[in-house]
């Protein structure tokens, strides 16, 4: 991955912001992941539920062990009952992930800002800074001017 920064940096700030711009990426990655594993638990419980109405409750009339019978008589119901709670616990697992880059990205992104006092260490650098930080936020949507998210 070649990414040309905007100001001359030294090769450990170069590799920080690398790693920082890697973060940010697979954090976004899994952001998706989870956003996409959530909507699609979501639209398999509706289908599932709608099925079970449709299959299930109105055929019975509403009796409590005509339901249950009708359920456990086809499988089908047991493995699509397994299927929504593997899509649930995929959405809850992914977001778990999510959370956790999440906390990673913003621990490496406020060690960047404590540690720029030492990485900008001369005056034209610490006075160009400014550019490699507004480039940050255009490019990677990364904020190193303030430790709050």
């Amino acid at each position: 991955m070649v990414t040309i920064f905007p100001i001359e940096i030294d090769e450990v700030t170069k590799q920080m912001l690398l790693h920082l711009i890697e973060r940010k990426k697979e954090w976004d990655e899994l952001e998706t992941k989870q956003k996409w594993m959530k909507w699609c638990a979501i639209l398999v419980f509706v289908a599932f539920a709608s099925y079970l109405y449709v299959a299930i409750i109105r055929p019975s009339q509403g009796t409590i062990d005509r339901m249950i019978s009708l359920f456990l008589d086809n499988s089908f119901h047991l493995y699509m009952l397994m299927f929504v709670f593997s899509i649930y616990w995929g959405s809850s697992f992914y977001k778990k992930k999510c959370e956790k880059a999440e906390q990673e990205f913003h621990a490496l992104r406020c060690e960047m800002i404590q540690k720029s006092a030492d990485l900008f260490r001369t005056e034209d650098a610490w006075n160009a800074r400014h550019l490699l930080f507004a480039w940050m936020k255009n490019e990677h949507d990364i904020n190193l001017y303030y430790e709050n998210k």
